[in-house]
């Protein structure tokens, strides 16, 4: 994981953990799906504000590319 910094005070006292998610997303044709996932959750012990950071968002990358490649050997199988 890489060093944040608060996006609302600039502080670098930052905390991460962990949260489950479910997300809707679609596949490549636009049929939805939901896709659950962990993703980094960051906290700043300055100012209190939360959010998701650059991990987050490489984890839902992540996670909906394993779906997909797995939806699609699902298919090729069937």
């Amino acid at each position: 994981m890489t060093k944040e910094r608060c996006p609302n005070c600039g502080g670098s006292d930052v905390a991460t953990r962990i949260v489950n998610d479910c997300l809707r997303a679609a596949d490549p044709r636009g049929k939805a799906f939901d896709l659950t996932l962990q993703l980094p959750v960051c906290r700043c012990r300055s100012c209190k504000f939360c959010w998701q950071g650059r991990d987050a968002l490489a984890a839902k990358e992540a996670a909906y590319q394993h779906a997909i490649r797995k939806q699609l050997a699902s298919q090729a199988s069937t």
